[in-house]
């Protein structure tokens, strides 16, 4: 059993890649697209499109949800390629119920980067707006009563709708990412200009929860239930923003050596998964340890690498077949930065980092040990 490297779509179902980007479904999809098709099947369409038949508009209805989904990975993959152009690795792409997120593997190093990045996404989506209106204009004039002709309007019409959200200057909205890149090349400082974005984001939230509910008063309820999810949504995204960046800027300048566990339960490598299991994750109740060969780190191995081995097999695999490797990026130095490696974490999905000086494992920090920093920081106001 070769050394596995991973990509994982947690909570979801990985369909495709795309320029190597893993697409894929996170389950709450399924509910979006059912909820969206059915409105569209029964509202839209028998409206615009008066005496067809049941089973036209739903087909239309599926056909329309369909492509207003590969509106949005097309959306979202034009945010990834311009950060593959600039050199950020792209852990891939899921489809949610709020629409589409790329995982990006850590946050751009300058403010025009974050620019480029940011706008594509507003941009794919008028472009896609331009295309849908040419096609809708083309049918009409070929088969004026086709129902292709509202389709495609429809899709105009979303994606030039998604294209303007967007564009709303709230992080993590594109258009508050922009709003950033701006703050940051005029200041200098990533956090300051994070935590302002995310405070319009969290004031754009509010009036959308606002609009939702004088929709609801109104009896328009399918719209305020729409507003006031998206704008739940958008206040929590922005403060969970704010937030990161109020904890990034309190441990700046701290370094891992001042908040990492020296007293480091590591593995052999030459282990069987049988012994491990019951030495180590039953005994120690870790989810993750170091794999190491003497004094020098191979990799890691979790509780899920474990699972991915049939139970009958793990008296005879050991520890390094069933391990996975870490980028150099993710192997980090006492020296190095915490705040620096708190974003590795974050970005890469791993909860802990090893640390290594002069090729030996030192030490080990993860995410807890960051946030207990944090909140001593906080208690006793700084030091």
């Amino acid at each position: 059993m070769p050394i596995k490297e991973r990509v994982i779509a947690k909570g979801g179902i990985k369909l495709f890649k795309i320029f190597g980007i893993q697409i894929s479904l996170n389950y709450s999809w399924f509910i979006i697209f059912a909820l969206i098709a059915w409105t569209l099947a029964t509202g839209y369409f028998p409206q615009a499109r008066p005496y067809l038949a049941t089973s036209t508009y739903w087909v239309a209805g599926l056909i329309s949800t369909l492509l207003l989904f590969v509106s949005v990975l097309l959306h979202e993959l034009s945010h990834s390629l311009v950060a593959l152009a600039h050199g950020l690795k792209i852990r891939g792409i899921t489809l949610f119920i709020f629409g589409g997120v790329a995982q990006i593997a850590k946050e751009p190093e300058d403010a025009k980067t974050e620019l480029r990045m940011a706008i594509a996404g507003p941009l794919s989506s008028l472009v896609l707006a331009v295309l849908f209106w040419g096609l809708s204009q083309f049918v009409k004039a070929i088969s004026p009563s086709s129902i292709a002709v509202t389709i495609f309007f429809y899709l105009f019409l979303i994606n030039f709708i998604l294209a303007l959200f967007n564009l709303i200057p709230g992080f993590p909205l594109d258009g508050g990412r922009i709003l950033r890149a701006y703050l940051w090349k005029k200041s200098g400082d990533q956090e300051k200009a994070t935590k302002t974005a995310s405070n319009v984001g969290r004031w754009f939230g509010n009036i959308l929860l606002f609009l939702g509910f004088i929709n609801l008063f109104w009896g328009r309820f399918l719209n305020g239930a729409w507003l006031i999810l998206i704008g739940i949504f958008l206040q929590q995204a922005a403060t969970e923003a704010y937030e990161l960046a109020n904890l990034l800027g309190s441990i700046a300048g701290i370094k891992v050596k001042e908040a990492m566990n020296e007293d480091v339960v590591s593995i052999s490598s030459q282990l069987a998964l049988d012994y491990v299991v019951k030495e180590f994750f039953l005994r120690y109740r870790y989810n993750c340890f170091p794999v190491v060969d003497g004094e020098k780190l191979l990799g890691t191995i979790t509780v899920d690498d474990v699972k991915e081995v049939p139970r009958e097999l793990w008296s005879e695999t050991e520890v390094y077949q069933a391990m996975k490797t870490l980028p150099k990026e993710l192997i980090i130095s006492p020296e190095d930065d915490v705040a620096s490696s708190f974003k590795k974490m974050l970005y890469s999905g791993e909860k802990s980092l090893p640390v290594v000086e002069d090729g030996r494992l030192v030490g080990i920090i993860t995410r807890g040990d960051v946030l207990k920093l944090f909140h001593l920081k906080r208690k006793f106001g700084g030091w």
